[in-house]
C-alpha cells in the first residue's frame, strides 16, 4: 500500500485562485504569502498528484487536463472545510430561534430523549416546537415556518430521506369485544388522514362495514375515545398505552405501514443547532 497522501486547505486556496486567472504576485498577497511561496505550493500540489495542474509560459497560466478535474474536488473541499470551521465560531447558536415540528404519533414516545439531548448540547438555543398533522407541517417546512420537520413520507423537494417506517396497528380499549356482524366503530382523524384511509380501506377490501363513531382533530381525543370504549382506532405502537391494545385478534384485516421523512428547510445554509437536531432525530429512529 503506498503512503496516504492529505491534500493541504491552503495550497488547494492558492490552486483555486489561480485557476479564477489570478496571477502569482496576485495569489500571494491575497493569501499572505510571497509568489515563490505560492509556486513552491503548486510543485508540492503537483508532485502529491504526479501530474501539472498547470501549463505555464511567460505569457498566460492555464489548466492542464488534471488541474481540469482537480476543480471540482477541490471547491468542495475547500467549501467543506469553511463551513465546518464557520459551524464552530462563537455565536452559532445565535442565529435565532429553532423551529422544529412533529406529528402527534412521536411528541410523548420519542420527542422528550431528542429534544434532552439538544438542550445538553445547545443550551443555548431558543427551541420552538409545533405538534401538528402531516400535511400542515410539510406546508410550514415549505412556507419557512419551520426549519426541521419529522412527518408522513410524501414526495415532497424538502424530503430529507426516511426516517423509519412502522405498521399500522389496530388499537382498543383492554378487554374490547366486537360483534362480527355490525358495522366496526372506527375513532379516527377527520380527513384526509392516512391512517383513517388504510382504515376503511382495509376494511372494505375483507367486505367489513364500518361507521365513524368519533372524530378528534389531536390525538389525545382519540386516545380518550378509544379507552372510553366508543371503538377502535389506527395509529402506530407509540399509541398503546395502559388500557389500551392491539386489537388485530378481533379479526380485522391487516394493515400497511407508515413511512416518516425528516423535512429540511434550507439545507444547504450552514447551521450547527439545526444540523445537531438532524443527526439525532435520525440517530434516535436508527436505534
Amino acid at each position: 500500500m503506498g503512503r496516504e497522501i492529505n491534500l493541504d486547505i491552503g495550497v488547494l486556496r492558492s490552486f483555486l485562485l489561480i485557476a479564477d486567472g489570478r496571477s502569482f504576485a496576485e495569489t500571494a498577497e491575497l493569501v499572505g504569502r510571497s509568489p515563490s511561496a505560492v509556486s513552491l505550493q503548486i510543485q508540492r500540489l503537483e508532485a502529491d498528484l504526479g501530474a501539472p495542474v498547470f501549463r505555464r509560459n511567460n505569457r498566460e497560466v492555464a489548466l492542464t487536463l488534471a488541474g481540469e478535474r482537480l476543480l471540482g474536488f477541490a471547491r468542495r473541499i475547500v467549501r467543506s472545510n469553511d463551513e465546518a470551521v464557520l459551524a464552530f465560531r462563537p455565536g452559532q447558536d445565535s442565529r435565532g430561534p429553532l423551529r422544529f415540528g412533529a406529528t402527534q404519533d412521536f411528541a410523548e414516545a420519542v420527542l422528550p430523549e431528542v429534544l434532552g439531548r439538544f438542550a445538553d448540547d445547545h443550551p443555548k438555543v431558543e427551541l420552538t416546537l409545533q405538534i401538528d398533522r402531516s400535511a400542515k407541517l410539510i406546508d410550514a417546512v415549505q412556507e419557512g415556518a419551520i426549519d426541521v420537520a419529522i412527518a408522513i413520507r410524501r414526495d415532497h423537494p424538502l424530503n430529507r430521506g426516511t426516517l423509519t417506517e412502522i405498521p399500522m396497528i389496530w388499537i382498543g380499549r383492554e378487554g374490547l369485544a366486537l360483534d362480527p356482524d355490525e358495522p366496526v366503530p372506527l375513532v379516527m382523524f377527520d380527513p384526509p388522514c392516512s391512517f383513517r384511509s388504510a382504515a376503511i380501506d382495509g376494511l372494505a377490501a375483507a367486505d367489513r362495514g364500518h361507521r365513524v363513531a368519533f372524530t378528534s382533530p389531536s390525538l389525545s381525543g382519540l386516545r380518550m375515545a378509544v379507552e372510553a370504549g366508543l371503538g377502535v382506532t389506527v395509529r402506530t405502537r407509540h399509541l398503546l398505552a395502559p388500557r389500551l391494545d392491539d386489537v388485530a385478534h378481533l379479526g380485522l384485516p391487516a394493515l400497511p405501514s407508515v413511512a416518516f421523512s425528516l423535512y429540511v428547510a434550507d439545507e444547504n445554509s450552514p447551521w450547527a443547532a439545526r444540523d445537531d437536531l438532524v443527526t439525532l432525530c435520525r440517530r434516535r429512529f436508527q436505534a
